[in-house]
């Protein structure tokens, strides 16, 4: 009798509406056998400029934490690592993937838009997992400062001994270099140096980072009969916006050494870990049989760029596109072109705030004749908690990266930047709270959610957009969440916008 028992309950586990949505990120109601397979595939093609991988009809539901591996060959004794708030990603300049011939979802800018979506990393899990898979290693610690009694920092009555001040910390103690500066290095096995070219590190990056609609979606690689493709395209070697040709794939310690120099991809480190999840018994041709035809929505970005000196900029009104579409976050970063040097710790990966606390980023969206809000918002307070409403988190940033904490700020004029929370402690030779080489004011991202669900009419999305910066030139980067749809049947998969 049990086992008969036994054996109407397996049938029933496999009956068509027991059968979840196995493509949905998540916890499935019900208890299925799994077969978890990891595939190491080398490129069908590859060059300094651009990377394809194949997927040829594997088995399963391809995993959403599959990822690319990359590394550099370091070149010269300089010190040199990714930079620190995006790590291994600036090697990338755009990402595509393909079924057939029909792209599916594409990232330009990669590098950039992986700084405004690193914001939500905590700095828990930047100290204890990022650092060792891609360098991202934004995490914040309090430096403690051995200082005589009545030393003013931040008043007269501070203690001997205290924190006054925060930087990054990777989870080793600062070397104190005995004049009361606390000097912070990277972990030993993240530093490029060509006396140990066998050593260097080799990252990754995840599947569902480069094309973000893997974050909520596992694909049935099993049931496309198309070859699957992933494209990369890699950052240029150097870069002569800031005034002089510096390398944009690395940032290197501010030490001597030369700040062109061309790092190459190692081609034997880069591969695809492809991980695919399959399911026990019938569970995977019932799972064919109850969906003929799949049918998701998704989100793609698309990007709007405009580059001009500091006045253009201070009052500007910027078409961004997403006429008869379906957009449902808008957001955007101003890099300032000076950030753009190797002997950094961002390498130009940043947004600019404006140049002192006394001016304002004023910003606003006009859609549908409409404008998004009925005021222009200005205030640094509500503009940081619309990013972080518009992307259902919080940025895991500091207030003194985030805007410039007042006129002695750093990098104006060499100033002591008394204002600002950020330690003068270097970090790879770097003081911390400079605004060209560190992290002051340099993650002034900014999102809006389009919240009344209309389609974008013929006239698109205008960005209204004032910042007052200095003198330079920059460029202003937009990318619209536009939703799409896509269809799998037949062995065929399709996408269309909504």
């Amino acid at each position: 009798m049990d086992t008969q028992t036994d054996a109407m309950t397996q049938q029933n586990d496999v009956v068509e509406d027991r059968i979840p949505d196995l493509m949905k990120i998540g916890q499935i109601p019900t208890s299925y056998g799994q077969t978890l397979t990891t595939d190491v595939i080398d490129p069908v093609t590859f060059s300094q400029k651009r990377v394809r991988f194949t997927l040829s009809r594997v088995a399963g539901f391809l995993h959403s934490n599959s990822k690319i591996t990359l590394a550099v060959t370091p070149k010269t004794n300089t010190r040199s690592f990714y930079p620190l708030n995006i790590g291994v990603s600036s090697l990338i300049k755009s990402a595509q993937l393909l079924v057939g011939n029909k792209q599916i979802c594409s990232i330009e800018d990669y590098g950039d838009y992986h700084a405004y979506q690193s914001l939500f990393i905590s700095n828990e899990n930047n100290k204890e997992r990022e650092q060792f898979l891609s360098q991202r290693c934004i995490n914040h610690q309090p430096y403690y400062e051995d200082r005589a009694p009545g030393e003013a920092h931040f008043g007269a009555d501070d203690t001997p001994n205290s924190a006054s001040r925060y930087g990054l910390g990777l989870g080793r103690n600062s070397a104190h270099d005995g004049a009361g500066a606390l000097p912070m290095e990277l972990l030993p096995f993240q530093v490029h140096d060509a006396a140990s070219v066998s050593e260097a590190p080799v990252y990754s990056v995840y599947l569902s980072d480069l094309f973000p609609f893997l974050k909520t979606n596992q694909l049935p690689a099993f049931m496309i009969d198309e070859e699957i493709h992933i494209d990369i395209t890699f950052q240029d070697t150097l870069s002569s916006l800031s005034g002089a040709s510096n390398s944009i794939r690395m940032c290197q310690n501010n030490t001597g050494g030369s700040i062109d120099v061309e790092y190459d991809i190692t081609q034997e480190q880069v591969k695809l870990v492809y991980d695919s999840i399959s399911y026990d018994g019938a569970i995977m041709s019932q799972y064919v049989q109850q969906n003929p035809k799949l049918v998701f929505q998704y989100e793609d970005y698309r990007l709007a760029k405009r580059t001009g000196d500091e006045t253009a900029f201070s009052d500007l009104t910027f078409s961004v596109g997403g006429n008869g579409r379906l957009v449902s976050k808008v957001f955007f970063g101003l890099q300032s072109h000076s950030n753009l040097v190797a002997k950094s710790m961002l390498n130009g990966y940043v947004a600019a705030c404006p140049s002192d606390n006394d001016e304002k980023l004023t910003t606003n969206l006009l859609y549908n004749d409409r404008y998004l809000f009925s005021v222009d918002r200005s205030n640094d307070a509500m503009l940081f908690q619309t990013t972080a409403h518009a992307e259902g988190g919080i940025p895991m940033i500091s207030r003194e990266e985030y805007y410039n904490p007042g006129s002695a700020a750093p990098g104006s004029g060499g100033g002591a930047n008394i204002k600002s929370g950020i330690t003068n402690s270097t970090f790879e030779g770097h003081e911390q709270r400079l605004v060209v080489n560190g992290l002051g004011g340099r993650f002034r991202w900014t999102a809006f959610r389009l919240n009344r669900g209309e389609r974008v009419n013929n006239k698109g999305i205008d960005l209204v957009y004032k910042n007052t910066v200095p003198a330079g030139n920059f460029t202003l980067r937009v990318w619209l969440e536009l939703l799409k749809v896509a269809t799998i049947e037949g062995g065929k998969m399709n996408c269309y916008f909504a």
